[in-house]
C-alpha cells in the first residue's frame, strides 16, 4: 500500500473517532488492549480471539513514550491487515512489507495526534520521537513531515 494510501485511512480513522489517539481509537473499536510481560522483545503483538482482536503491550514499556509508537504500530496491522493474521509471514518480504506498512501508519496518526494535541505540526521528527517513543529511524518521517 501507497504511503498516500495509509495517510488517507489514518485522517479517515481520526475523522471517525474523533482522535487520533491509538488507546482511545482502540477502545472505540472494542479492541482489548492488555499489558503483558514479554521479555526484552517484541513490544507488542496481536492475538486473535474468534476473530477478535486483542493487542498485547510488553509491561516494560506501559509508562514510556513507546507505548504510543507500539500501539499506534499494533492498530496499523489491525486495521490495514485485516484478515491476514496466520498468513503474513509466509515469506520475509511479505513480513516486511507489512511491518513497513504498520510503521507508516503508526507515523502517520501520530503525526495527527501531534497536531491534535499541540495545534501544529511537529518541527522534525525527533520532535515525534520524544514525544511518542518512535524509533530514530528516520525513514519513517514518511511524507506527514514532508521529509
Amino acid at each position: 500500500m501507497s504511503k498516500r494510501a495509509i495517510n488517507e485511512a489514518t485522517q479517515i480513522v481520526a475523522h471517525r473517532y474523533h482522535t487520533a489517539d491509538p488507546f482511545t481509537i482502540a477502545e472505540k473499536l472494542n479492541i482489548e488492549v492488555d499489558w503483558v510481560y514479554l521479555g526484552k522483545s517484541p513490544l507488542g503483538k496481536i492475538i486473535y480471539d474468534d476473530k477478535q482482536p486483542i493487542v498485547m503491550l510488553n509491561k516494560s514499556i506501559r509508562d514510556s513514550p513507546m507505548r504510543y509508537f507500539t500501539m499506534a504500530h499494533e492498530l496499523g496491522h489491525t486495521i490495514m491487515q485485516e484478515g491476514l493474521v496466520g498468513y503474513y509471514c509466509l515469506n520475509n518480504w511479505t513480513h516486511s512489507e507489512l511491518e513497513n506498512e504498520a510503521n507508516e501508519f503508526a507515523v502517520s496518526l501520530l503525526a495527527q495526534l501531534y497536531i491534535e494535541e499541540n495545534g501544529r505540526l511537529p518541527n522534525d521528527y525527533l520532535e515525534l520521537t520524544r514525544t511518542y517513543g518512535m524509533p530514530g529511524n528516520e525513514t519513517l518521517n514518511s511524507s506527514i513531515l514532508g521529509k
